[in-house]
C-alpha cells in the first residue's frame, strides 16, 4: 500500500472531510479502538493540531517536516502519523505512533 506524505497540517485537516462512512480502527501505541466516522475525524483532528503546535513551538522543526501520511488522499481510508521520535538519522522508520484506518481496509 502506497502512502503519501502530507507536510501541511492544514491540508491534512482538509482531508478529514473526504473520509468515507464506516467503522474506523484507531491505533495508538499498539492499543486499538473501534470508532465511528465522526469519532475518527475528531481523534485525527486533535493529533494534527498537536503536530501543528510542535512545529510552531519548536524552531528546530522545519515547517515542511512530514509526520502525517495517507493512503489515497482523494478518498482517505488509512492514515499513519509519526511523532518526534521518528526524527533523526536512521535507515528505518519507527512504527507510527498513531494509525487510523477504515475497518474494511484491515
Amino acid at each position: 500500500m502506497r502512502f503519501y506524505g502530507i507536510p501541511s497540517e492544514d491540508r491534512a485537516l482538509e482531508l478529514l472531510a473526504g473520509m468515507p462512512e464506516g467503522r474506523w480502527v484507531f491505533v495508538e501505541n499498539s492499543t486499538q479502538t473501534e470508532l465511528d466516522l465522526e469519532q475518527a475525524r475528531e481523534k485525527l483532528r486533535e493529533i494534527f493540531l498537536l503536530i501543528k503546535g510542535w512545529k510552531e513551538s519548536n524552531k528546530h522543526i522545519p515547517q515542511t517536516t512530514t509526520f502525517i501520511f495517507v493512503h489515497t488522499p482523494d478518498q482517505p481510508k488509512h492514515f499513519k502519523v509519526y511523532d518526534l521520535s521518528s526524527l533523526g538519522c536512521s535507515v528505518s522508520l519507527n512504527p507510527p505512533r498513531w494509525e487510523c484506518y477504515l475497518l474494511e481496509n484491515k
